[in-house]
């Protein structure tokens, strides 16, 4: 997934860089805490720290504002206390920003050392000649591909390469969640969760409650999982679909696994209608918390961060987590990997840049200043997912993190891919088939275009 909102939209008409130069040594660190609108600027850093022996000098990270809860607020202090002699200059823009901008300055001669990614991005990036690979330091420090998922290490290591490092968040797509005093009222066992698609549909009607034509309650909004190309892609695998076919090097979004999917929960958006459902959603939602929060929907998918958000605002609320569901060939638990990670720029500053990508994405400190906020690390050595897994809902992404097999569709499709058009079969203006072959042919012609563009 390549972005999260939680709760009601951002404001997404704002556009703005900020630039904050960090003096990384001892005696700053109390004025890097105080500059909260810089990324992942203030708090504490982490208890015990590691000396790093690269970076030296000053470098230049472009990174994106998140729209959700705003920037980590732990991991440069940590980095700081790490890299006394290395002076950080951060850059922060909206995610809809970065690449324009991430362009227009390795052109001008002036490229950040390292920025802010989404796993999806890579190909993109590296056909624009806007990653340097880090393969000779990661193994020269000694990692491997084990350390990381599946899904994630595809993204991670084409073309024979390594490009990134995890960042920010490191998103399992999707874990499961559930209201459990909903389900004890509809009587359901209130610690199991549906394992295949038939237990979820009997569940839903049984959840959702209506009083003289208005909602109470909603069992789940399966069409909208953070947007339509997620929410494609969630279901999408849950069904077992296939999604490419790598032998001819085609987008196949027509494929009859896609197709059940598709009609899967746009049918519920029908059914449940929709409209209706998101004035019910915008009337009970409170602010910047996902609508599963609000106590009024039963079962939704959330990413950590949602789930933090939820927790905070209502503790006491007694929630369930577990795999997706999922519909033979498909199976219950599938993961995409998404999130936002961290890639070198091509700049004479690339080992000092790797010091930082280390550290954030495979490092003790590191990765515990993403468990701080309620993000999940995307380095399977992390001590913290084994802190984060004492929590019986956090051990949920854990374990969705561990499993997580395959990349994002955007990986695949780097000339892109436009899922929007889905919004027709749930206004009912047309039917699934007609929309999933404009879907697909667009795509196949986006994905040629790139191919030819770049030389593939």
């Amino acid at each position: 997934m390549e972005q999260h909102f939680a709760g009601a939209p951002a404001n997404r008409g704002a556009r703005y860089t900020r630039r904050v130069q960090l003096g990384m040594t001892s005696g700053t660190l109390g004025a890097a805490a105080s500059l909260a609108a810089a990324c992942g600027v203030g708090g504490d850093a982490a208890t015990t720290q590691t000396q790093t022996a690269g970076c030296a000098s000053r470098i230049e990270y472009f990174c994106r504002l998140r729209a959700d809860q705003g920037v980590n607020p732990f991991i440069l202090p940590a980095f700081a206390a790490a890299t006394p002699k290395c002076t950080l200059e951060v850059v922060t823009m909206p995610s809809t920003e970065l690449q324009a901008k991430l362009l227009a300055s390795v052109v001008g001669g002036t490229p950040p050392a390292v920025v802010d990614l989404p796993p999806g991005w890579t190909k993109q990036l590296q056909a624009q000649r806007l990653l340097a690979p880090v393969d000779d330091l990661f193994k020269r420090d000694k990692l491997n591909k084990d350390d990381f998922s599946r899904g994630l290490w595809e993204q991670m290591s084409f073309a024979g390469k390594i490009w990134f490092m995890p960042g920010q968040q490191t998103n399992a797509d999707f874990v499961l969640f559930w209201n459990k005093a909903h389900f004890r009222e509809a009587g359901l066992d209130p610690e199991k969760g549906p394992t295949t698609i038939t237990e979820l549909e009997s569940m839903l009607p049984k959840l959702t409650r209506e009083t003289r034509g208005e909602f109470e309650r909603v069992g789940m909004v399966p069409w909208d999982l953070y947007g339509h190309g997620n929410t494609f892609q969630a279901w999408g695998r849950a069904f077992g679909a296939e999604f490419i076919d790598e032998r001819k090097d085609e987008i196949t979004f027509t494929h009859p696994r896609v197709l059940k999917a598709v009609e899967f929960y746009t049918g519920w958006a029908r059914r449940l209608d929709a409209a209706k459902v998101i004035n019910f959603r915008t009337s009970v939602t409170p602010q910047n918390v996902h609508w599963f929060g609000s106590g009024r929907f039963s079962v939704q998918p959330l990413v950590a961060s949602a789930l933090a958000g939820v927790r905070q605002h209502d503790a006491a609320m007694q929630i369930g987590a577990g795999p997706m569901p999922g519909d033979t060939p498909g199976k219950p638990g599938t993961v995409s990997v998404g999130g936002w990670a961290v890639g070198a720029v091509p700049s004479p500053k690339r080992e000092e840049a790797w010091e930082f990508m280390r550290f954030f994405g495979a490092s003790p400190e590191g990765t515990a200043a993403v468990a701080r906020i309620g993000d999940i690390p995307g380095w399977l050595k992390s001590p913290s997912l084994v802190e984060l897994s004492k929590d019986p809902l956090f051990k949920a992404f854990v374990d969705g993190l561990r499993r997580a097999e395959f990349a994002q569709l955007g990986f695949y499709l780097p000339g892109g891919w436009n899922a929007n058009p889905i919004q027709d079969i749930i206004d009912g203006k047309r039917g699934a088939r007609e929309v999933l072959a404009e879907i697909n042919t667009d795509a196949n012609v986006r994905h040629a275009e790139w191919k030819s563009r770049n030389k593939q």
